[in-house]
C-alpha cells in the first residue's frame, strides 16, 4: 500500500476503535501538523513563521485532506493559532472529525481500513493489520536498518514520535536507535530539512499547549 504521511500517520495513531481519545493531545496536533506538513511538502500552501497561505490548487490525489485546504482556502493567511483552535481546542470537534472521516474513507478506498458505525451512527475507522504492519516495517527498514532515508518517511517518524506513537510498536531499543539515526541527519549537511520539521512539530504542539493552558485559566476564572 502506497500510503501518504498523513494517511500513515492515521493508521499508526488511532487505537483499536479507529479513533483518537481527545485527552491525546500531542496525537492530535500530529494529526493536524500532519496534513499540514504533507500540504507544505506537496507545494500546496506556504508556512512562514506562523500563519499558513495557499499556493495552489489541490491536487485530485490528495482529495483527501480537501477539508483542511477548503478551511485554509481563504483571502488571507490563516494563523496556525486558528488553526488549532478549529481543530483541536473548540466546543466543536466538527473540523477534526470531518478530517478524520476524509483520511478515513481514502484508507477504505484503497483496502487499508474498515468502517466501523457506532452508536448514533458515528463512524470511525479501523486500520488493517496489514497496513499497520507495512507503515512500521517502512520505518524500521530505514531508520533502523539503516535503508535509504526518504522524506516521507522521516516526516512520519517525527510526527509519530512526537505523537507519543512509536511506544506501541517499537522497542526501547529501537526508539534509541531512530532519534539517534535523526540525530545523526540533523547533524550532517543534508540535515536542514529534518530540522525545519522537527521544529515545526514542536511548535505546534507548544502553541497547543499554551492555547490550553490559556483556556483553562480563563474557564476558571
Amino acid at each position: 500500500m502506497d500510503l501518504s504521511i498523513t494517511q500513515a500517520y492515521f493508521v499508526c495513531a488511532v487505537n483499536e476503535k479507529g479513533k483518537i481519545s481527545s485527552f491525546n493531545t500531542e496525537k492530535l496536533v500530529c494529526m493536524v501538523a500532519a496534513a499540514l506538513l504533507e500540504l507544505q511538502m506537496e507545494g500546496v500552501i506556504s508556512i512562514d513563521g506562523k500563519t499558513v497561505a495557499i499556493k495552489s490548487e489541490l491536487p485530485s490525489y490528495m482529495e483527501y485532506l480537501h477539508p483542511v485546504y477548503q478551511f485554509l482556502n481563504r483571502l488571507k493567511p490563516v494563523k496556525i493559532e486558528k488553526i488549532l483552535e478549529e481543530y483541536n481546542y473548540s466546543f466543536s470537534d466538527r473540523r477534526l472529525r470531518e478530517l478524520m472521516a476524509s483520511v478515513g474513507d481514502s484508507l477504505v478506498g484503497l483496502g487499508a481500513a474498515r468502517e466501523n458505525v457506532g452508536l448514533w451512527g458515528k463512524k470511525s475507522y479501523v486500520p488493517k493489520r496489514q497496513a499497520i504492519d507495512e507503515v512500521v516495517d517502512m520505518v524500521r527498514s530505514e531508520l533502523i536498518e539503516e535503508g535509504q532515508i526518504t522524506e516521507d518517511v522521516t516526516a512520519l517518524t517525527i510526527l509519530l514520535d512526537k505523537g507519543k506513537c512509536l511506544k506501541k510498536y517499537f522497542s526501547d531499543y529501537e526508539r534509541r536507535n531512530m532519534r539517534q539515526r535523526l540525530k545523526e541527519i540533523v547533524n550532517n549537511h543534508d540535515g536542514r530539512m529534518v530540522t525545519r520539521m522537527i521544529e515545526y512539530v514542536e511548535n505546534m504542539i507548544a502553541m497547543f499547549t499554551v492555547l490550553s493552558v490559556g483556556a483553562g485559566a480563563s474557564s476558571g476564572d
